[in-house]
């Protein structure tokens, strides 16, 4: 069970509350103070879909979020929110090379198994780095990377008996981001988790789209 809700809370955290601007491959609040993104993520026995929404500015950002997962194994569907914080810094003068510090805080009921009822949080610390590739008007390329260190609480409860773990690891970001037209992204990238639970890759194809003045 505890490796199961593992891989759960690693494919919460790495696919909803990804909204780091240029960063993680997303257009940047400077051209529009709120975003809304819509996610899709496959993994092993896992299927999510989820929403966010953002708001920032020219360098702090925050936002929440919703999640549906859906256990490809066990017939069952969970709901998990989170919420988000970071910032947007240049690396170098040009402003091409922009790096993010990021915290990330998570929640998820489930799954269930017969009478075991489990919940869950996840707090993620890290950051990414984002190089814009090629700059247009109509088109921004923006590969990036990300790293971040994951502390996990696991709760159960069977007949009024109550557990819990709490166990420590990691997740790797790789993506890229297509932006069209400064406000809209398309995103896919790979997460790669590390000691907790699974070492399964994560694929998530993502879409945001900014608005606002």
């Amino acid at each position: 069970m505890r490796h199961l809700v593992g891989a759960v809370l690693l494919t919460l955290v790495a696919v909803t509350p990804a909204s780091a601007q240029l960063c993680i491959g997303n257009p940047t609040f400077r051209d529009g103070p709120y975003q809304v993104g819509v996610g899709a993520s496959f993994t092993e026995g896992l299927r999510t879909v989820d929403g966010t929404f953002a708001a920032g500015g020219d360098s702090f950002f925050g936002g929440a979020g919703v999640s549906m997962l859906n256990f490809t194994g066990l017939d069952e569907v969970t709901v998990g929110v989170n919420a988000f914080a970071g910032m947007e810094l240049a690396a170098d003068q040009q402003n091409r090379v922009l790096l993010c510090p990021l915290v990330r805080l998570a929640f998820i009921a489930g799954p269930d198994v017969g009478p075991i009822d489990v919940s869950s949080a996840t707090l993620q610390g890290g950051g990414s780095v984002g190089i814009i590739a090629s700059q247009s008007r109509e088109l921004m390329v923006v590969p990036f990377f990300g790293l971040a260190v994951l502390y996990q609480h696991v709760s159960t409860d069977f007949g009024g008996v109550e557990a819990s773990d709490s166990d420590t690891g990691g997740i790797a970001d790789l993506g890229v981001g297509l932006i069209l037209n400064r406000n809209v992204g398309i995103t896919p990238l790979v997460s790669i988790p590390f000691g907790v639970g699974t070492s399964d890759a994560i694929f998530t194809i993502r879409f945001t789209f900014n608005f606002g003045r």
